[in-house]
């Protein structure tokens, strides 16, 4: 017999909360048995129960009279979206979405700290921003919070529909659009469509839109939206203004500077953020604007801000070593973020810069040519050294004669074991799969 989401949300309420994996499995916690591409949750629904989970839900029959803690579902991955959509409907607070191809965790963080300094957040942990990572973060919501920032991932088109389904977001914002993802969406307008998904929610259910119009592709569909706050511009909501240097020109690294106006005393004050890059910049600017929205002041979310520590977790992480600096922002990579990193690290000192840049992944059809442009890009720089990792890689590395290119990391690894160098400002990017982080501890003994 099927257990219902009404009954099921009882048994929540009295529960710890909700689990997925048995190796992290609390006291109390209902156990969800999902499925994945190389296991089944339903094989762990008794060791779960061994472990202290009060239930365990699972949607393999054969286990319906293993034990009376066993609730039976037609889908558990439905029944886990179904549960936190119907907790979604009794959180009365305002939640905030998320979504865009690069910058939504470090804009999610920012927005977290901005909101903090007058509201208790719940925040998206980690990157738990898809279909089974949302339901999750809206269960884990409870009573003392005051409002939601939660972030939607998706990598094709439909997937944040379902997700806003779930959230129920009051207003939101897409941090900007590239071609990230494009082999699911499988064209740059699905992509388009895909993230926009989380403004026709919006737009239909009477939410607050945030536009981040510094986005050319954002820029060009705003007049859609006729009640949309800008983050930047005549239709904005703040007073940000980036400092300009000696010949009148915005500076974003090493670090951004900018001023906000006091609400009270009418002074503009300086803030340093430990963030750098135009695309920060405008994470930022989205943060204060969400903020001053719910009420508080550029001056107090920017202060906020600045003075905070934000989670690292290999994006845009700043290490200084002697004279060099290493930029680590290995977390992800496609063609909008890697040139943007590119053209930061060029900026932030007179140092010779080392580039160490790795696949990007999941583009699908254009993944040749986007190598190739980057290619291209690095060919026209003034580097010491430019290094490809990745099979991927190699067709950057056939545009660019300059370079070195290695199948593996393991091969990159060796080859730098030999190099000495030093006052360099050295960037590591590339997608996840290869990790390469994993050099910044020989980059620090070379650099000493």
């Amino acid at each position: 017999m099927f257990t219902e989401v009404t009954e099921l949300y009882k048994i929540f309420k009295g529960s710890s909360g909700i689990s997925t994996d048995t190796r992290t499995v609390k006291k109390n916690n209902i156990f969800f048995c999902l499925r994945g591409d190389n296991f089944d949750g339903n094989d762990f629904a008794l060791e779960a129960l061994e472990k202290g989970a009060l239930y365990s839900v699972v949607d393999n029959p054969i286990l319906g009279d293993k034990s009376k803690n066993i609730l039976f579902v037609e889908d558990t991955l439905k029944a886990l979206q179904d549960l936190a959509a119907a907790h979604r409907d009794n959180l009365k607070i305002p939640i905030v979405g998320i979504t865009g191809s690069n910058g939504k965790t470090t804009t999610k963080n920012l927005i977290e700290i901005a909101l903090g300094t007058k509201f208790k957040v719940y925040a998206t942990k980690g990157n738990l921003n898809n279909h089974i990572g949302v339901p999750l973060s809206i269960l884990d919501i409870s009573d003392k919070h005051e409002v939601g920032v939660i972030e939607m991932g998706a990598s094709s088109v439909g997937e944040i529909e379902v997700l806003c389904k779930i959230a129920k977001p009051t207003c939101g914002v897409i941090t900007n659009i590239s071609n990230a993802h494009i082999k699911g969406f499988g064209s740059f307008e699905g992509v388009v469509r895909g993230k926009s998904e989380l403004y026709d929610y919006l737009n239909k259910n009477g939410g607050q839109i945030f536009l981040n119009t510094e986005d050319k592709t954002i820029e060009n569909f705003s007049k859609r939206f006729k009640r949309a706050i800008h983050v930047d511009g005549q239709n904005s909501n703040i007073e940000v203004k980036v400092m300009l240097s000696g010949e009148g020109e915005e500076v974003y690294e090493p670090e951004i500077k900018f001023k906000v106006k006091d609400e009270k005393s009418g002074v503009d004050e300086l803030r340093v953020s430990k963030l750098f890059g135009r695309y920060n910049y405008e994470n930022i600017m989205i943060a204060i604007s969400i903020a001053k929205f719910f009420g508080i002041s550029e001056s107090e979310s920017s202060k906020g801000i600045c003075s905070s520590e934000l989670p690292i977790n290999n994006r845009s992480e700043v290490i200084c070593v002697d004279r060099s600096t290493i930029v680590l922002d290995a977390y992800n990579a496609n063609p909008i973020s890697m040139k943007n990193a590119i053209g930061s690290v060029m900026n932030f000192s007179d140092n010779e810069k080392i580039l160490i840049l790795g696949d990007m992944n999941e583009l699908g059809e254009i993944s040749s040519i986007e190598h190739t442009q980057l290619g291209i890009l690095t060919s026209k720089l003034n580097l010491r050294s430019c290094v490809f990792v990745g099979e991927k890689m190699l067709d950057a590395h056939n545009t660019n004669k300059k370079s070195s290119w290695y199948n593996s990391y393991n091969e990159m690894e060796k080859a730098f074991s030999k190099m000495e160098f030093e006052e360099v400002d050295v960037l590591v990017k590339g997608s996840r799969r290869l990790r390469l982080e994993r050099i910044v501890n020989l980059l620090k003994k070379i650099l000493s």
